[in-house]
């Protein structure tokens, strides 16, 4: 039996409700944390709140993201807006890079004054549930399949996964800093948190920046729309030129199929329609050109049919 691609489970939310959800999910989460950093003074507590007050900056822009990318084709867009979410992954990860550069301006006090955080027990216990709920978030967005289908969700949930493991990285730092009274990490965790999350930041750009210029889908993909060109293009010589592009949301298949010439263009159309069909199935909302020539523009390459 021939085994079967595992599908993303369904949404049980729209994408821009779950946007909605991140953007109360940072605000109670920021609040948490700067109520950390506003009790300890600690470096390290600051470098966490800023990070979580830019998810907040993101969420919002998320859902703008999603409401425009939403959005049918007009006259102004044949195409869709499927691109708004990819600007708002490049946004996101502007953001991040800045809020490193900014923890960095704290760290430069903290290191000329260090000081042990206030108040230890109850400002880690703070930072610890902010942490808590962002990963419990992040892990339910791929749970449902959110992740799998919008880019800039993927974004967001990556963007949480690492605030959690800053956050956990944080609480063991200043444990260890509490235990043995050693202030300098306090400002050194810092540190290292705006290291990690610029880091974060410049991949979330790059491989934003990569999508906008229409980056191919993985090869996996491909080979699945090439194999089942192949399966239901009986009748058809070959399929060559074959390209595959995404935009956000929005994914689009060209490719030149190759047909016997004395094939009426009434039974051409009916192959064209099988394999746009499984196409289809197989990849919800993807946009088909296909376009058909006779055997004398047969290149002997690509899919060839048996």
């Amino acid at each position: 039996m021939k085994a079967t691609k595992p599908q993303p489970q369904k949404l049980i939310l729209p994408p821009q409700h779950l946007a909605l959800g991140s953007i109360a999910l940072g605000l109670v989460v920021f609040a948490l944390k700067l109520a950390a950093w506003r009790i300890s003074f600690s470096a390290a507590l600051y470098s966490d709140a800023l990070e979580s007050l830019v998810n907040v900056t993101a969420a919002l822009l998320l859902y703008y993201a999603l409401h425009t990318a939403i959005k049918p084709a007009d006259r102004e867009h044949p195409y869709g807006h499927g691109k708004a979410e990819l600007f708002s992954a490049v946004a996101e990860g502007a953001m991040i890079v800045l809020a490193a550069i900014l923890i960095f301006e704290r760290v430069g006090a903290g290191l000329e004054h260090p000081t042990l955080p206030a108040q230890p027990i109850l400002a880690l216990g703070l930072n610890a549930v902010g942490g808590g709920m962002n990963a419990l978030f992040a892990f339910w967005l791929r749970r449902i399949g959110a992740a799998a289908r919008y880019p800039a969700i993927a974004a967001d949930a990556a963007h949480l996964d690492a605030d959690a493991m800053t956050t956990l990285g944080i609480l063991i730092g200043l444990g260890v800093a509490i235990i043995f009274k050693i202030p300098i990490l306090d400002p050194l965790i810092a540190a290292a948190v705006a290291c990690q999350i610029a880091f974060v930041g410049a991949q979330t750009i790059r491989r934003s920046l990569s999508a906008l210029l229409d980056k191919a889908p993985p090869p996996e993909v491909v080979a699945r729309m090439q194999e089942l060109v192949r399966a239901e293009g009986a009748g058809a010589i070959e399929a060559h030129d074959l390209r595959m592009r995404e935009a956000g949301m929005s994914k689009f298949l060209e490719f030149h199929l190759v047909v016997p010439g004395a094939m009426s263009v009434a039974s051409a159309h009916v192959i064209c329609d099988r394999i746009e069909d499984a196409l289809k199935a197989e990849m919800p909302g993807v946009i088909i050109t296909i376009h058909v020539e006779p055997e004398a523009k047969a290149k002997r390459e690509g899919v060839l049919m048996a």
